[in-house]
C-alpha cells in the first residue's frame, strides 16, 4: 500500500525539475526534499510540519498537492518503521475511555508531553484499536491545514480515509458496518480508481481499500461470515444488499464481480460448509479470482 522513502524522495526530485517556477519555489522544494531525506522521527515530523505551514502557500497547486502527498507518505513510513513503538504503547494510560483519544490534560505533566506534541503537530493521531494504542494519519487535520492548497481528488481521498479511520469497516475480526455501507465504501474506492487513473498517489491507496473491501464483501470476516457457521446458508441481508446494488449501478466493475459471484452462489445453492475442505477451497479460489479480475478491470 505504501511507497518507500526512497520513492518519495525521487518523486520530490521530479517535482523539483518539472514544476519549479521561480527562485522562491525552487528553494522551498530543495529545502523540503532535504527534510524528507532525513530519518522519520517524531521531532523531524514536527519540523517538516512547521516548514509546510510556513511555505505551502508559496507554491502552485500541483506542487502543493505533491508535497502534501509526499509528506503523508513520510508519516505512513514512520508508522510502519516506527522505532518509538514502546513510547506509543506507554501512552495507553493517558487515554480517555469515552472518546477513545488521548486526554491532553493528563499527558501535559508527563514525560511523553513533547513526543505527543511532535506527532500531533505533524498530523498524526493515537487511537485505541482492539485494546492497543496505534498511530494513524490524522487526515482531517491534513485537510484542515492544507485543504485549501491541494487538488480536489486528493481532498476526496483524504476525506474518505478520514471516514475509514473514524469508523473502521471491521474491528476484532467483526464487520462494524452494514453490508450496504460496505458496498458503498467499495464503490467509492472504485470511483476514485476510475476517475483518477493517472494520479498514482491516489490509486495506490484506493486500490488497497478497494481490494480489501472486495475480499470482505465476498468472504465476510471471521466473526461475521458470509455463510452462517451453523446453518451453512448465505447471509440474507448481504444477498438483498448486493442485489439492490447491482440494479442501481449496472455499469460498475463491482456489479460485474457480484454477477459472477451470484453465478457461483447459484451453483452451490447458496450453502457452504466451511468444514468441507473441497468446497471451501473452491470458494476461496473463486473469491481470489474475482478480486484479481476486478483489479484488472478497474484499471482499464
Amino acid at each position: 500500500m505504501f511507497r518507500t522513502a526512497a520513492i518519495v524522495f525521487i518523486s520530490l526530485m521530479l517535482i523539483f525539475f518539472t514544476f519549479g517556477c521561480g527562485t522562491d519555489q525552487e528553494k522551498i522544494l530543495t529545502d523540503f526534499t532535504d527534510l524528507l531525506s532525513d530519518k522519520a522521527t517524531a521531532e523531524n515530523i514536527h519540523t517538516i510540519a512547521d516548514f509546510l505551514d510556513e511555505n505551502i502557500a508559496e507554491v502552485d497547486g500541483e506542487t502543493a498537492t505533491q508535497m502534501i502527498s509526499a509528506y503523508r507518505e513520510y508519516l505512513l513510513n514512520y508508522i510502519i518503521q516506527n522505532e518509538d513503538k514502546m513510547t506509543v504503547q506507554e501512552l495507553s494510560v493517558y487515554f480517555d475511555e469515552e472518546s477513545g483519544l488521548i486526554d491532553t490534560e493528563k499527558i501535559q505533566n508527563s514525560e511523553f508531553k513533547d513526543y505527543y506534541e511532535h506527532i500531533k503537530a505533524g498530523c498524526l493521531m493515537v487511537l485505541m484499536r482492539e485494546g492497543t494504542p496505534v498511530l494513524k494519519v490524522d487526515h482531517n487535520k491534513l485537510l484542515e491545514k492544507y485543504g485549501d492548497y491541494i487538488s480536489e481528488p486528493t481532498k476526496a481521498l483524504y476525506q474518505f480515509e478520514a471516514e475509514l479511520t473514524e469508523k473502521p469497516t471491521s474491528q476484532n475480526a467483526t464487520l462494524a458496518v452494514g453490508w450496504d455501507e460496505l458496498l458503498e465504501r467499495t464503490f467509492i474506492a472504485e470511483k476514485l480508481l476510475r476517475d483518477y487513473p493517472e494520479e498514482e498517489h491516489i490509486t495506490a491507496d484506493a486500490m488497497w481499500i478497494y481490494t480489501s473491501h472486495l475480499n470482505t464483501l465476498l468472504m465476510g470476516t471471521t466473526n461475521t461470515p458470509i455463510f452462517d457457521y451453523a446453518t451453512k446458508e448465505f447471509s440474507e441481508p448481504a444477498k438483498t444488499a448486493y442485489q439492490n446494488f447491482m440494479l442501481s449501478e449496472p455499469d460498475a466493475v463491482l456489479t460485474w464481480v457480484l454477477k459472477e459471484y451470484f453465478t457461483y452462489l447459484n451453483s452451490i445453492d447458496y450453502t457452504l460448509d466451511f468444514n468441507d475442505s473441497t468446497m471451501s477451497k473452491v470458494f476461496f479460489d473463486t473469491c481470489d479470482w474475482l478480486v484479481s479480475e476486478a483489479e484488472k478491470r478497474v484499471r482499464e
